[in-house]
């Protein structure tokens, strides 16, 4: 099972008690998942295709206890769908027209079968409802990445207007949401790990964002390891590189200078580093007598690179 289907399943079992968050839920399930149709009778169709039975029960369930309708339900192995079996809940009649939709500022049907609602907006005005209107947009046009995968939240809609009162339902709650349109769909998306965080704790969706959590630190207590790994790697790299290349001028020096010709101080700071190949420069200034800060090591080797450039100036290969 994908973790945007765990979420799903987990935020199917939350009990809905207030008939108002109730209906913003279905609502936000209605205006992003269903198919409307009006039939001959003059009646609306509307059907709820999903492969989530976690959510087709949650439809079935709420129709029943608020309305005391019994929707039709069907299962289906579809081929498009690498033969997964999906599960289509079909409201109709009274109760798709005056009853469910009603209710949820439901007026009519536009000539290309979409749904026109009033005044959803008035319905998810208070916290609780608006939290539940993100529930039921999640669970019907909703995906989430496995956090060990990536931090990415998305709900789709075709509706422009539908994907905008999204996104800012998310920002209400200090969520940063962004737009974006994919082929004929406009996309809500939240790229953030605490943004995610807080959806899933908004929604209802607590022992997902445990285990969202739980992987979250993980992956933030290895990427420190692998920084302070990478880091202690490059300052080692650099040790042993900048080490061969000191040894290098001193044994320039000593073949074709020789190490009488250096002052006593050169000639001391040569022969430690000489006898400590992997020795870094503070270590180098503790092997020293007197004992040498790190930048008076640095400016002696420093010394002994430039009379080794002069040595290879006169004496090209």
């Amino acid at each position: 099972m994908s973790f945007s289907s765990q979420v799903k399943n987990e935020l199917c079992r939350i009990a809905n008690d207030d008939k108002c968050c109730t209906l913003c839920e279905i609502s936000a399930v209605l205006r992003l998942g269903a198919i409307f149709r009006t039939e001959k009778n003059g009646y609306v169709s509307t059907r709820i295709i999903t492969e989530n039975a976690a959510l087709a029960r949650r439809i079935i369930t709420d129709a029943v206890r608020l309305f005391d309708f019994h929707p039709s339900i069907a299962v289906e192995k579809r081929k498009k769908l690498k033969g997964h079996t999906v599960y289509i809940a079909e409201l109709i009649g009274a109760f798709a027209t005056s009853v469910a939709l009603g209710d949820m500022g439901f007026i009519g049907i536009e000539d290309n079968e979409k749904p026109v609602f009033s005044n959803i907006d008035q319905i998810a005005g208070g916290e609780c409802c608006m939290k539940s209107y993100l529930r039921g947009a999640f669970l019907a046009a909703g995906s989430l990445s496995a956090p060990d995968k990536g931090y990415h939240l998305e709900i789709t809609a075709q509706n422009p207007k539908e994907i905008e009162r999204i996104k800012k339902a998310m920002e209400s709650f200090g969520i940063k949401a962004k737009i974006t349109e994919r082929k004929n769909h406009r996309v809500c998306y939240v790229k953030e790990a605490e943004g995610i965080s807080d959806f899933l704790n908004l929604t209802g969706a607590h022992k997902s964002l445990l285990e969202f959590e739980n992987v979250r630190v993980l992956k933030n207590v290895r990427n420190n390891i692998n920084r302070v790994v990478n880091f202690e790697t490059a300052n080692l790299n650099k040790t042993v590189n900048a080490s061969l290349t000191q040894r290098m001028d001193i044994r320039l020096i000593e073949k074709k200078r020789g190490m009488s010709g250096l002052s006593d101080d050169l000639r001391q700071m040569a022969e430690i580093r000489i006898e400590n190949p992997e020795a870094s420069l503070s270590e180098l200034g503790m092997l020293m007598n007197p004992p040498l800060g790190k930048s008076g090591v640095s400016h002696r080797l420093g010394k002994l690179h430039k009379i080794a450039e002069r040595i290879k100036d006169r004496n090209p290969e």
